[in-house]
């Protein structure tokens, strides 16, 4: 009976008292969005700068280089008369006009050392790897890799060595 009647009372149908629970979602909603909104830094947008304009200069030296030596054999004396220009590439941004005449310069100054290194390098070959072309090859590409160390040195040098063109080829 007891339980009747608190079934039956008049202002009390079941209920607890306090606020729904959807309006409870909305609040913590709210507040929750507030909090972030005043608790985050504010976004940035960056701007990206245009990546810088790089180009690759190819530049032919005009100078000569020429040897003539007696190449290594076991018996008899032979003669190589050989001379080459070597052409240099530069990477250079559209900020930095000047990195070719700072190449330049440092070919002159490197000059006396390419220009023995490169006839120590000659006269270390045979006359059979002079003679052949797959020797040929091998030579040119030493004396690329020579020529960009001896005139462009550095751990980020400003330009390298990038073709060795025969002028003259003489073996005797």
């Amino acid at each position: 009976m007891a339980d009747d009647k608190k079934k039956e009372e008049p202002g009390k149908d079941g209920k607890k008292k306090g606020l729904p629970p959807i309006l409870m979602i909305a609040i913590g909603a709210i507040v929750g969005g507030a909090g972030v909104v005043f608790a985050l830094p504010p976004k940035t947008v960056e701007k990206m700068a245009p990546p810088p304009v790089i180009e690759e200069v190819h530049i032919t030296h005009p100078e000569l280089i020429q040897h003539a030596f007696n190449p290594k054999q076991r018996s008899g004396k032979g003669v190589a008369k050989i001379s080459f220009r070597f052409v240099y590439t530069v990477v250079q941004d559209a900020a930095k006009k000047d990195v070719e005449h700072t190449a330049f310069e440092m070919v002159k100054k490197q000059w006396e050392r390419a220009f023995g290194d490169s006839l120590t390098l000659l006269r270390s070959r045979s006359y059979e790897e002079l003679n052949s072309a797959a020797g040929t090859k091998i030579l040119e590409h030493d004396l690329r890799v020579m020529l960009s160390n001896t005139l462009f040195p550095g751990k980020k040098p400003i330009a390298r060595v990038t073709e060795v063109i025969w002028n003259e080829w003489l073996l005797q």
